[in-house]
């Protein structure tokens, strides 16, 4: 995160926050995220059963789509979705 002065309370606000270079992306955090959506919903069970320990609990999606959501504005207002698109445009 930026560094912000407190003082005026206008500028530590949610606005500061939605700027662009305000974040700090955190990518593994995204993938991890992700993939732990993917095995909830493509698991045979909704986490509850005792005997599926490896099964993850249906009662941590919502915590699972707003931590990808979140990681996701942070990718894009940190700019590093703008490098790594520079990048994948230099390959093709």
């Amino acid at each position: 995160m930026a560094n912000l002065d407190p003082r005026p309370l206008e500028n530590f606000s949610m606005w500061v926050m939605l700027q662009r270079g305000g974040q700090k992306s955190n990518i593994p955090a995204l993938k991890q995220l992700v993939n732990d959506w993917v095995k909830m919903t493509t698991q045979k069970t909704a986490g509850q059963r005792k005997d599926q320990p490896k099964d993850l609990s249906f009662d941590n999606l919502e915590r699972v789509k707003m931590g990808i959501l979140c990681e996701a504005v942070a990718l894009v207002l940190s700019g590093d979705l703008d490098k790594l698109e520079a990048l994948k445009d230099e390959t093709d």
